[in-house]
């Protein structure tokens, strides 16, 4: 009686057979010419070398130019905040004394253009970076546009007729500089990340709970005047 079984372990123990008699085929070959395979087996060796040896040159150099390009858009960013750091301050200054009824204030904001006033222009360039090149950041970005948006709310009502109050004023720029310096904080302690220009894995350090929703510090400039400062 036919059995598939039988038939199958025949053919399995002749293919056993035939890897045995090619093996020492190869076996045989080597001990009748082992210059030869000596010459072989170096050019084999030689030539994974230099494969393993072609890869890491080209991870390197890929590493390298990554970091290279990323670089000068970190600092341009990071220059950006500082420049909104600036402008929140000297912003903050001109409100101030247009709610405290000083003309030249009101007459220096009513002159400006709208994308400086309100910081159009170099919170696109902002977002752009950001979402371009260093995504990681736009946690903290997002806390920091919403105080700015909150702040230029402020900012449209001075030529209302229900003008801000200061200390509303004063809060919503402290807000601005708080989260400022929290995301540049950020950059600094995760600079390496951003870059990539790391070798072994490392987490990202994001900004903490406990120092976004900290006491946030009056803004910089003329507070002298309001009540309880």
């Amino acid at each position: 009686m036919f059995d598939p079984e039988m038939l199958s372990g025949g053919s399995a123990e002749k293919n056993i057979i035939s890897m045995k008699d090619a093996l020492l085929k190869i076996l045989g070959w080597i001990s009748r010419n082992p210059t030869v395979f000596a010459s072989l087996a170096s050019a084999v060796v030689a030539a994974s070398v230099a494969l393993i040896v072609f890869a890491v040159t080209q991870f390197l150099t890929q590493k390298r130019d990554r970091t290279r390009f990323l670089t000068p858009k970190l600092e341009e960013l990071y220059l950006l905040l500082n420049k909104v750091a600036e402008d929140n301050t000297r912003f903050f200054k001109l409100i101030y004394l247009t709610l405290e009824g000083n003309p030249g204030a009101r007459e220096e904001i009513g002159a400006m253009d709208e994308s400086d006033l309100y910081g159009h222009a170099t919170a696109k360039r902002i977002i752009m970076y950001i979402r371009l090149y260093f995504p990681r950041l736009s946690r903290i970005h997002q806390l920091l546009f919403a105080a700015q948006r909150d702040l230029n709310q402020l900012i449209f009502q001075l030529h209302s007729k229900t003008p801000p109050e200061v200390a509303d004023v004063m809060n919503a720029s402290g807000r601005v500089g708080h989260f400022l310096r929290l995301m540049e904080e950020e950059i600094i302690a995760n600079r390496d990340h951003l870059l990539g220009d790391h070798w072994l894995p490392k987490p990202y350090k994001r900004t903490g709970l406990d120092a976004i929703e900290a006491v946030v510090p009056p803004p910089d400039g003329p507070v002298m005047n309001l009540p309880d400062s």
